[in-house]
């Protein structure tokens, strides 16, 4: 059962104590020299030149900043619940599990920004539809920017409130229990907290920062008059006082100095601001989950999140007997052309084979044939008509036939 959410401005976890981090001079030191770490490794890369070792530095610098983050958050943490604040050392060695954690966390968060693109995306493109995609454009892009005014706001409430839980040596689970707890039971107050702690420190950043701006502008403006413009002057320059046998110059050195302590200076700003904001944050968390039911919101979550392991298991069950019936059909396919292979190979070797003969007719009987002698012409016909003959076939003819009747011979 959660307690009555406590509005006042004094107490243990107020925003009036923001002022205190300046106190941490553990956590104070950590940040510094995070961020001016981070600052050295940017410049040597820059100052080889070379893109893959410019690349390769400035990943060790991000390295170092979210180890560095992680180490002085958790000294911070120390602070705001009144316990003694763990040493850099130990703090440093722990850091690394809690960094994989707010990986993990950056995922979760990321994954949630990709499906509202995904979205966003399909709806835009649903608006190329000739005549009415300008009609649907006048509801879509009013649903994108509040739903995304939305989902940016819930990151950044997910991300404030879940890192100092993993500062304060929770696990993943855990904080997302945590989130979850407050965005169901104190929503309202999560987000004023939140905007007030942006509105303090956003001033702070703007009243110091105008200062040592001026002061940077001041310096940066006398060493280009003074240096001939070189501390601050574009590659072009830095490439022109290269010599002939790559050495660097006096005014390219000059060069890369300026721009390390340029990035020196604006580190220590940013550890100021750091403290504020890590030390801010542990306050408001500690704050809003003070009194919180977390143990019902961490057994929702387990619900949620079993529900989510059967089905993610009943649909990788189904996958698999889908995957058997396939593979099942196959063989089975596979058995079929096996056992009808013999009988294709016997057809070809049946048809190949020679057939046999069929019995020959029996011999005719030999047999001599006379043939009739050409006709001689035909005599003139004389005397008595039984005594005429046709000149082929020798066949009794009238002397008016033109035609034998036996044989059809042409007589006249």
């Amino acid at each position: 059962m959660s307690t009555p959410f406590n509005f006042s401005p004094s107490g243990p976890y107020s925003l009036m104590r923001i002022g205190e981090a300046w106190r941490n001079r553990p956590g104070l030191l950590t940040l510094l020299c995070t961020f001016v770490g981070m600052a050295v490794l940017f410049g040597i890369g820059f100052a080889t030149g070379v893109p893959v070792l410019v690349a390769l530095f400035m990943l060790a610098g991000y390295v170092l900043m979210l180890l560095g983050t992680v180490t002085a958050g958790h000294q911070f943490m120390d602070q705001a619940q009144g316990r003694p604040i763990t040493p850099t050392l130990p703090a440093f060695t722990a850091s690394p599990m809690v960094v994989l954690r707010m990986l993990g966390l950056l995922l979760i968060l990321g994954a949630a920004l990709l499906v509202w693109f995904l979205a966003a995306a399909v709806l835009l493109y649903l608006c190329k539809i000739p005549g009415i995609g300008g009609l649907l454009l006048i509801v879509v892009l009013p649903v994108l920017t509040f739903t995304g005014a939305l989902l940016f706001l819930g990151l950044y409430v997910a991300w404030a409130l879940s890192a100092p839980a993993l500062f304060e040596g929770h696990s993943l689970k855990r904080a997302l229990s945590q989130l979850w707890a407050v965005a169901s039971q104190r929503p309202l107050e999560a987000f004023l907290h939140l905007v007030l702690l942006f509105l303090v420190v956003g001033f702070v950043a703007m009243l110091v920062g105008g200062f040592v701006g001026m002061g940077f502008m001041a310096s940066a403006g006398l060493s280009a008059s003074i240096l001939d413009g070189m501390p601050f002057g574009g590659m072009g320059s830095m490439m022109n006082g290269m010599d002939g046998y790559g050495a660097v110059g006096p005014s390219v050195s000059v060069m890369y100095g300026g721009m390390i302590g340029a990035g020196i200076v604006w580190a220590v700003v940013g550890a100021v601001f750091g403290a504020l904001m890590l030390y801010g944050l542990c306050l408001t968390y500690l704050k809003l989950t003070s009194g919180l039911n977390v143990e019902a919101a961490e057994a929702a979550l387990d619900t949620a999140l079993a529900k989510t392991r059967e089905k993610a298991q009943q649909a990788a069950d189904e996958a698999r007997r889908r995957a058997q019936e396939v593979q099942e059909a196959a063989r089975q396919r596979a058995e079929q052309a096996r056992k009808a292979e013999p009988s294709a190979t016997t057809a070809p070797a049946a048809a190949a084979a020679p057939a046999p003969a069929p019995p020959s007719a029996p011999a005719a009987e030999e047999r001599t044939v006379i043939m009739p002698s050409p006709a001689a012409p035909a005599a003139p016909v004389t005397g008595n008509a039984a005594q005429l003959a046709c000149p082929s076939c020798h066949s009794p003819i009238s002397p008016n036939d033109v035609f034998c009747g036996s044989c059809g011979h042409k007589l006249k």
